[in-house]
């Protein structure tokens, strides 16, 4: 299974200032970054290997950030799936 996420794009996305763009960036970044961990422990569990744990958020604001993260990837990439991976 490829675990291939897009880059961050701002394409579509108009007059953002730095500090907005960096705010965006890291967003994208927690997105990618936690949904790519919890699709590989899916992966696991489906193998049947089931002691490995889900992605924890260490705080809301990290939460808040993983859910404009997944907002900003299906703004700029509106036909795929971007689906956070369910905890089963």
């Amino acid at each position: 299974m490829s675990n291939t996420y897009p880059c961050f794009d701002l394409s579509g996305i108009l007059c953002v200032n730095q500090s907005q763009k960096y705010i965006y960036q890291q967003a994208w970044n927690d997105f990618t970054r936690i949904q790519l961990y919890n699709s590989n422990v899916s992966t696991l569990h489906n193998q049947g290997i089931s002691n490995v744990s889900y992605y924890q958020y260490t705080s809301y604001a990290e939460k808040q950030s993983f859910n404009q993260g997944q907002l900003l990837h299906s703004q700029v990439f509106p036909n795929s799936n971007w689906n956070t991976v369910s905890q089963n």
